[in-house]
């Protein structure tokens, strides 16, 4: 399959038009004559990744988090740095795709692994964009203390730890999760009366209105809220073009830690 072929398969089916405005998905470098055989799936291009594909041969890197983000103002071969590992990519001729905010768009995207792997029923998007696409789920869980259901969570997402505001002797059933950074989506939660938001990256003002609307917020993590798309993603892709190698990159450990 040729790169070009790969990209409109795939953005026929998780569409540009659904990226936020801010954001950089899609094509960000490479030959679109190029013939892939192996994919690498990966949130970031990071340090493992590219070492990953250069060694094994991937064709293409598919990355959640765009590598071309923010504006470059040079292109130096440092060490450890992503423009060194860009220079690397195109030095063997290895191709890389990002899909970001259209992924944690898309009807089965970035939130919806999460919220399958919580366990949560009747699933519907948090924050709407069209009839099927939004950021975002709100599901169902029964009846149960705060306390107990972050513990089962806990168990499910083989978490190390999680960071609670809120109070967790509350008897929680509405569950909202969204994968990445969630503060921007505190007031979608509180509009439809959730009893708990499990995402990451929380400001301290937005822990206190969420505490004082009486919504308990979760942070997982990042990287832990997002890493479960992988295996969907891997799947979706294998099962539609099964002449393809598709194989995963996860970080060793954790990149939060808590003492």
């Amino acid at each position: 399959m040729k790169y070009k072929d790969f990209i409109n398969w795939y953005e026929s089916i998780v569409p540009l038009k659904l990226q936020e405005d801010f954001d950089n998905c899609g094509l960000q470098f490479g030959d679109l004559n190029k013939d892939i055989t192996k994919i690498l799936l990966s949130l970031d291009l990071d340090e493992k990744c590219i070492s990953k594909a250069v060694i094994g041969g991937y064709d293409l890197i598919f990355t959640h988090h765009p590598p071309l983000f923010n504006p470059l103002k040079n292109i130096i071969k440092d060490s450890k740095s992503v423009t060194r590992r860009m220079i690397t990519a195109i030095e063997n001729d290895i191709c890389v795709y990002s899909s970001h905010t259209n992924l944690d768009c898309v009807e089965f995207g970035v939130s919806y692994s999460l919220s399958k792997r919580i366990g949560l029923d009747n699933i519907e998007n948090l924050q709407k964009v069209s009839e099927n696409n939004g950021f975002g789920k709100i599901g169902f869980v029964e009846k149960c203390s705060a306390y107990d259901f972050l513990l089962d969570v806990k168990r499910k997402l083989s978490l190390d730890n999680m960071i609670c505001y809120g109070n967790l002797d509350k008897i929680v059933s509405k569950i909202a999760v969204l994968g990445g950074s969630g503060g921007h989506f505190i007031e979608d939660c509180i509009r439809e009366n959730c009893d708990v938001f499990i995402s990451s990256e929380f400001k301290y003002d937005q822990q206190i209105n969420a505490i004082d609307k009486d919504l308990i917020l979760v942070d997982i993590g990042h990287y832990e809220s997002e890493k479960f798309i992988l295996h969907d993603l891997q799947n979706f892709i294998s099962k539609n073009n099964r002449k393809l190698i598709v194989d995963i990159n996860f970080l060793d450990e954790p990149t939060r830690k808590i003492l």
